[in-house]
């Protein structure tokens, strides 16, 4: 969370700011998926943002560009939580 916040204050980001928020889904390791996923709920939750998931086969060479692409085709999974 250190990491998130100091990104957010060196591009100048609000918490606010946010409105979707895109989450690696796997694979990759279970602790590291848990902990991301937890923390990208617990944002969108607070914000009201939409949560995004996505397969790290979607990221092609680190092209996160990508990623918007396939969201307007909605090829992406919306994660819906309830509070």
């Amino acid at each position: 969370m250190k990491l998130l916040l100091k990104f957010m204050n060196i591009k100048k980001i609000k918490i606010t700011d946010i409105h979707r928020i895109f989450v690696n889904l796997g694979p990759g390791k279970f602790t590291s998926l848990r902990i991301s996923l937890s923390v990208a709920k617990a944002l969108s939750l607070a914000n009201n943002a939409i949560l995004i998931g996505f397969k790290s086969k979607d990221l092609i060479n680190k092209n996160y560009k990508n990623l918007i692409k396939l969201n307007k085709n909605k090829s992406l999974i919306k994660l819906v939580y309830s509070s």
